[in-house]
């Protein structure tokens, strides 16, 4: 009844009257119901208002967070608790402990390919993209034969080679071979990657204007310009195609 009771406010939003009926059931039988530990979490998350620092306020995220966890160590594989344990980290400001979160699950579940890209998300959210970097690269040798992946890690190394550049020369160009080789390799796999093109060009964009030699800096811009023709030549040749069997459906 306690629980019938609880679930009636929490459908009605009522989130401090559920926790009070959800707490007099878990006093009641706790043992029996694991799943009182994610209700009880849950309620407090109804009750945090992000950005809100009063203390009561911030009792709601840290009490949600203990819930939450508890719960996750009897159900570990319930993703969608996880998930909101992992956004009310980001709604509290709190990344360092979402990233410490899943670097402990990592400890049991080292092929968690999701729980790897989460971080790598999360360090970059922090503003830590060397970080970011390096746990990216990781889902490339987990995932050596996804495209995706490698396309992804490409983008990244773009993004930190355009927007966050290391004052290091050799470091730059490191960053930016990486970005090439996996961009490579993703079209190697699927030779129609427009995009994985697109920002293999980028990458010779970047890379000309740090060599020194200008012949070398000319071949690098000649590349970058082929390796863009050869993207759009591809988005011409879909375009056309798609046009082609959208005529014959029509006849």
């Amino acid at each position: 009844m306690a629980i019938r009771d609880a679930n009636d406010a929490y459908a009605k939003e009522d989130y401090k009257a559920a926790l009070q009926h959800y707490q007099r059931a878990r006093k009641i039988d706790g043992q029996s119901f694991p799943e009182l530990d994610r209700m009880i979490g849950y309620s407090y998350i109804g009750m945090y208002v992000p950005e809100d620092k009063t203390p009561g306020n911030v009792q709601n995220a840290d009490k949600a967070i203990v819930e939450l966890r508890t719960y996750l160590k009897k159900k570990p594989e319930d993703r969608i608790a996880r998930e909101a344990l992992i956004n009310l980290y980001l709604n509290a400001d709190r990344i360092t402990d979402a990233i410490g979160y899943f670097r402990e699950w990592l400890k049991t579940h080292p092929a968690d390919i999701e729980a790897v890209r989460s971080i790598a998300t999360l360090y970059a959210k922090q503003g830590n993209f060397n970080e970011s970097l390096n746990w990216y690269e990781k889902i490339t040798v987990l995932r050596p034969r996804d495209p995706e992946a490698l396309y992804t890690y490409g983008v990244v190394c773009y993004e930190k080679i355009a927007k966050n550049p290391p004052a290091d020369m050799n470091e730059r160009l490191q960053i930016i071979d990486k970005g090439k080789h996996a961009l490579e390799k993703a079209i190697q796999m699927k030779p129609d990657y427009f995009e994985a093109l697109v920002y293999l060009s980028l990458l010779y964009r970047q890379q000309a204007p740090i060599e020194t030699d200008p012949t070398k800096q000319q071949a690098l811009v000649a590349e970058a310009n082929r390796i863009r023709d050869e993207a759009v030549a591809i988005v011409k040749r879909k375009k056309a195609e798609a046009a082609a069997k959208a005529a014959g459906n029509k006849s």
